[in-house]
C-alpha cells in the first residue's frame, strides 16, 4: 500500500450527529446544566455575582475572549437561567465553545436549539453544517449550508469555505473556487481558506495558482503546517524537489518528506528520481522502511513497464 496523508483540513467527529434532540432535558428541572463541563459552579457564583442576564453574558464574552471557556460557559448558562426564554445568540456561543473543544454532541445540541428558535440564524446554521462535514455526513452538510449562503450575501465565511470543500470532493472545481473566493471576500487573509483554495487548484493541475494561494496562506500564518505540506506537494509536481523537501520537512520527519516527494515524482512518471527518494527515506529511518520499500518496489515495476505517458 502506498500511504499518503489526507490534505483536506477536516477534523473528524467521534460519531454521527443526525437524530439528536433539540431541547435538552436533564431530568432535574435544569435544561441548561447539560452544557456545563468545568469547575464547580459554586466557585464562580461566589466570586463573580451578577444582577442581570446581560451582565452574565458580558462576563461570558470577556472570559471567552481570554480563552477561559469554563467560566464563559458558566456565565452564559447563568444568564440563561435568569431568562424566560433563551436568546439564540447565547445558545450559538455555547455551541461554538463546545465545537472548539470537540464536544460534538453538546455543540450539535446547542446549534439545533438555536435553530429551533431562529431557523435562519446564519452562524448556528453554519456551525451545524460544519459539524456534519466533520462527521463525514456530506449530503446533510450541503443541505444545511446551502440555505445559509442563499439567504444572505453576508453569510459566514465558514459556510462558503465548507461548501468549497464539499464541491472539491464532488469534483466540481469551478464551484469550489467560487465558494472560496466568496469566503475570502469576508475573510481575505484566512490561511485556512487560502490553503483550501491552493489545494483545490492543485487538484486540477494548476501548479502556479496553487503555489500562489499557498504562499499567501503562509504569509498569513508562517506556522501553518498543512499549507507547508500542500506547498511541498506542489513543488514536487513542478519537479522543484529541493523546495519540496524543504517545505515537507517543516511538517514531519525528514524520512517522511523524502517518501512523499518520491511518491509524487513516481506519480509524475519520474521513476528513477522517485526510487532515489525512497531509498533515501529507508536510509534515514528504519521505522519508515516498510512504507518506503513498498513504494520503491512499485517504482521499480513502473520503470520496467517503460516511461509514463505524459
Amino acid at each position: 500500500m502506498i500511504r499518503q496523508k489526507a490534505v483536506l483540513p477536516i477534523l473528524l467527529a467521534a460519531g454521527m450527529l443526525a437524530g439528536c434532540a433539540s431541547t435538552p432535558s436533564t431530568g432535574g428541572g435544569d435544561e441548561y446544566g447539560v452544557f456545563y463541563e468545568g469547575e464547580s459552579e459554586a466557585t464562580y457564583s461566589t466570586a463573580f455575582p451578577v444582577s442581570s442576564p446581560e451582565e452574565a453574558y458580558r462576563n461570558g464574552d470577556s472570559a471567552a475572549q481570554t480563552g477561559d471557556y469554563d467560566r464563559a460557559l458558566y456565565e452564559y448558562i447563568r444568564g440563561l437561567r435568569l431568562e424566560e426564554a433563551p436568546p439564540t445568540e447565547v445558545l450559538y456561543k455555547i455551541g461554538s465553545i463546545h465545537h472548539a473543544r470537540e464536544n460534538y454532541r453538546l455543540a450539535s445540541l446547542a446549534y439545533r436549539w438555536a435553530l429551533e428558535i431562529e431557523p435562519n440564524h446564519a452562524a448556528a446554521g453554519t456551525g451545524l453544517g460544519v459539524l456534519y462535514l466533520e462527521a463525514r455526513q456530506y449530503e446533510a452538510a450541503k443541505a444545511q449550508l446551502e440555505p445559509v449562503v442563499n439567504a444572505t450575501e453576508a453569510a459566514p465565511w465558514r459556510a462558503y469555505n465548507a461548501l468549497g470543500i464539499l464541491a472539491d470532493m464532488d469534483g466540481d472545481p469551478v464551484s469550489a473556487e467560487q465558494y472560496y473566493q466568496q469566503a475570502l471576500t469576508a475573510n481575505p487573509r484566512s490561511p485556512q481558506i487560502l490553503n483550501n483554495l491552493g489545494y483545490s487548484r492543485y487538484l486540477v493541475g494548476d501548479w502556479v495558482g496553487a503555489r500562489n494561494a499557498l504562499q499567501q496562506a503562509l504569509n498569513a500564518d508562517a506556522g501553518y503546517e498543512l499549507a507547508w505540506r500542500n506547498l511541498g506537494l506542489v513543488h514536487a509536481r513542478e519537479k522543484n524537489y529541493r523546495s519540496a523537501l524543504e517545505a515537507l520537512g517543516r511538517t514531519g520527519e525528514e524520512s517522511e518528506a523524502y517518501n512523499d516527494v518520491g511518491y509524487v515524482s513516481m506519480m509524475s512518471g519520474d521513476y528513477a528520481q522517485a526510487l532515489a527518494f525512497f531509498n533515501k527515506a529507508m536510509h534515514l529511518s528504519p521505522a519508515y522502511y516498510v512504507t518506503a520499500s513498498e513504494n520503491a518496489r512499485n517504482a521499480e515495476r513502473m520503470m520496467q513497464r517503460g516511461p509514463a505517458i505524459q
